[in-house]
């Protein structure tokens, strides 16, 4: 794994941390923390 890929997976599973206690907190609603999990998933392209 390279260090980009390493710093991609990293920031990826901490901004899914994020929509998930948004989420929980009711500050993001299911169908915006999908569609901000999918313009993740683009853009850093996740190996986990």
């Amino acid at each position: 794994m390279s260090r980009r890929e390493l710093t991609d997976n990293l920031t990826f599973l901490s901004a899914m941390q994020t929509l998930k206690r948004l989420v929980g907190k009711g500050l993001l609603s299911e169908n915006e923390a999908k569609t901000a999990e999918a313009d993740l998933r683009r853009r850093l392209r996740p190996t986990v």
